[in-house]
This record gives C-alpha cells, structure tokens and sequence, in this order.
C-alpha cells in the first residue's frame, strides 16, 4: 500500500517545509513521550510495542505530509482503532500535544495550521466513539 486510506497529498511540499525525515522522526519520538505521560492517553498504549508504533506513525506522517519515498505497510487505519474506543477528547488531546512540539520546533504558524488540518482529516478513521 503505497498511500494508506484518506490520505491526498501534494507530493514533497510539506514534507520539504517541514524538514523531511530527521523532523518528523523527531516529532513523532516528542510526541509519544507526551502522549505516555498525559493519563488520559496513556492507557490506549500500555499494551502496545512502542517501537513498532513509532516507526508506523513516522511512515504514516511522511506520507501525510508528501514524502516521495515513504512507503506505509501498516494496517488501515479504521481496522487499528476501531476497537480501541478513541473518543473526541482524546483525538483532541493528540492534536494539543502536536501543536505544542510543533510550535517547539518553531515551525511556522503556517506549516502548524496545515500539519493540524491534514491530522484533522483522519479523525474520522481513528475515532470510535461508544454511543
């Protein structure tokens, strides 16, 4: 697969902005570090192999932000989080935790806003919700 499910993409352009794969390794390892210390989130991976979670998601940002090489093996999205029961709040939670490393980064508020609306666009196939 090269492109997982929901993923349209312009092809180098904000991969180029954002750095490539040195910055994105960087953000994802930030952004785990966070996630297992915000108890809201933490639960969702206690049972998880961390590392293989890691380099999934590495993968999965570069092609969400345009990488010409990546190259996604993973499962779909759907079929990994529809029975983990994420709620709005904790996709919400995510999304506060990409926006404060980003912004560490000092990555233009330009590049934040476009990272936050293409992470946006996948909240439908990770969140799944009981009603």
């Amino acid at each position: 697969m090269d492109k997982p499910q929901g993923i349209v993409s312009q092809e180098g352009g904000l991969f180029n902005q954002i750095g490539g794969d040195g910055p994105i390794s960087d953000l994802i390892d930030q952004f785990y570090y966070k996630v297992l210390f915000d108890q809201t989130l933490r639960g969702k991976f206690l049972k998880a192999d961390m590392t293989r979670v890691r380099l999934q998601q590495k993968t999965y940002f570069a092609i969400l932000f345009g990488c010409p090489h990546a190259k996604y093996t993973g499962k779909d999205l759907i079929e990994v989080h529809k029975d983990l029961g994420i709620t709005n709040i904790q996709f919400d939670r995510f999304v506060v935790h990409l926006q404060q490393i980003l912004q560490d980064m000092t990555k233009s508020p330009e590049v934040i806003k476009e990272i936050l609306d293409r992470v946006e666009s996948q909240r439908h196939l990770i969140v799944f919700e009981k009603q």
